[in-house]
């Protein structure tokens, strides 16, 4: 998959992920290093992520153990800061402007930041790591998805022609 940077000289792309759980948090770090061992030094990573990311230099906006809420009660307690994180977040994406953002899994959250962003800034491209299960449930959010999402990065194998039939963005396989 070839995602174009635009919008910047080639000495910097700035590349903002958001990565809200620890599985999404271990993709974004294979995605930081491949990114960085493609373009070195001329990538900048800004974001929402956990221990591996910071690792491959990721400095996130908050620690993402905020959002690891269980149960109902516990949501319903949380969702002023859970909607104040959403709001944040994508007020920082928007300004920042980077070549790319890319939401990894936890769609709750990273679909919400992403509708955000478009609203505020539709220059920017967005690509969504780790498909939601469209292809499961919620067949019409594959369609819905293409106001705010301009591909997807899908972990299985036919969640591609899944995309296509429910003409919703771009998808590419990519694993794992």
């Amino acid at each position: 998959v070839r995602v174009t940077l635009a919008r910047r000289p080639a000495e910097e792309r700035v590349v903002f992920l958001i990565a809200t759980e620890e599985s999404g948090d271990r993709l974004g770090a294979n995605l930081m290093k491949v990114l960085r061992q493609r373009l070195g030094d001329a990538v900048r990573f800004e974001g929402v992520g956990g221990r591996a990311m910071a690792r491959e230099g990721l400095t996130s906006l908050f620690p993402i153990e905020e959002l690891s809420i269980i149960g109902l009660a516990a949501v319903v307690a949380q969702l002023p800061k859970i909607l104040g994180l959403i709001k944040e977040t994508a007020a920082v994406v928007a300004d920042a402007s980077p070549d790319v953002l890319v939401i990894i899994d936890s769609p709750d959250f990273t679909h919400r930041v992403a509708r955000r962003v478009r609203a505020k800034d539709p220059r920017i491209p967005i690509v969504d790591y780790v498909s939601p299960s469209v292809w499961a449930w919620r067949p019409g959010r594959a369609r819905a998805m293409l106001s705010y999402v301009d591909h997807v990065l899908a972990l299985l194998p036919f969640e591609s022609e899944a995309y296509r039939r429910l003409n919703g963005p771009p998808c590419s396989y990519v694993g794992h």
